[in-house]
């Protein structure tokens, strides 16, 4: 039998269609066309809340973040090279409770002594004495031992990073505006850093480390009281270089600086300290002649 095979079950014969029939009987004609394959539908979106890199930005992946460098920091730790130290360096804005905190230094302290703080009791006694019986009533330390420290602290505010030609970000007396970039005016920063160079600054720089222990033993971590020493510098290059050095060398901390007008300091009056927003505003007159314009 053509295209059947015999098989034998159970002692007699059957007919079956052989493979190959069974496989030309699935098959199409030669000469007819197989059907078109049904289209697939498309996947389904993604859950909500996990967006693809197509989805979310294209098909074209973002650009890389900028370097850190153009990321401003506020804290860092810097290396000196030359002094072979780390300092940890910070750039926040000083406020008023900052100020606070030091001014006792910087209305009765005299420069390069070591002090240790005051109590509060002996501070409003101080202020409620007349001026000739309390000058030189703020004891300073006869014996000074400030440490080393391994690691100093340095704040530098903005009273160490303005610069006296520091840009004025908006006009003050209506200058075309094709005189100058949009960030900031030209005429009006050049007179300003003209007039505060001709004007005398006084730089308070606040230094502060510890007391060293009695008998001092070289490379001990124990510290004592914090103690504090007043530097006045008359420009920021002096104020920024005795920081470095004081930092580098002698690892002490810049605990806090301001700017006053020469003149208009605690050594000349008896008001309140005034803050002022602007480093250039020292260099115009004051009409109050109590108060002290300090900027931080």
């Amino acid at each position: 039998m053509d295209n059947y095979t015999l098989i034998e079950k159970d002692s007699s014969m059957c007919v079956v269609p052989s493979p190959t029939d069974s496989l030309l009987a699935g098959s199409p004609a030669p000469d007819s066309q197989a059907p078109p394959l049904p289209h697939l539908p498309p996947p389904p979106p993604p859950p909500g809340g996990v967006p693809t890199w197509v989805a979310a930005y294209g098909a074209i992946p973002p650009p890389p973040p900028p370097p850190d460098s153009f990321h401003e920091d506020l804290a860092q730790i810097v290396h000196i090279v030359p002094f072979s130290r780390n300092v940890y360096v910070t750039q926040y804005a000083a406020h008023a409770t900052d100020y606070k905190e030091y001014e006792w230094l910087l209305k009765y302290g005299s420069t390069e002594l070591w002090y240790e703080k005051p109590s509060k009791t002996y501070l409003r006694n101080i202020e409620t004495r007349e001026v000739s019986q309390w000058l030189d009533e703020l004891p300073s330390l006869p014996n000074a031992r400030p440490v080393s420290l391994e690691r100093p602290r340095v704040w530098a505010s903005a009273a160490m990073r303005t610069p006296i030609d520091d840009d004025v970000p908006e006009c003050l007396a209506n200058h075309p505006d094709n005189t100058y970039p949009s960030r900031s005016c030209f005429p009006c920063s050049n007179k300003r850093a003209t007039a505060l160079g001709a004007t005398s600054l006084v730089y308070c720089l606040i230094l502060s480390t510890y007391q060293a222990a009695d008998p001092f033993v070289h490379g001990s971590h124990f510290h004592g009281k914090p103690i504090y020493k007043l530097i006045k510098c008359g420009s920021r290059d002096a104020a920024v270089s005795e920081a470095y050095y004081s930092a580098g060398v002698n690892g002490w901390n810049l605990a806090f600086s301001c700017v006053m007008r020469l003149g208009e300091d605690y050594e000349k009056r008896d008001g309140e300290a005034k803050k002022v927003l602007h480093l250039w505003s020292l260099s115009e007159e004051d009409e109050d002649r109590k108060n002290i314009r300090t900027f931080y």
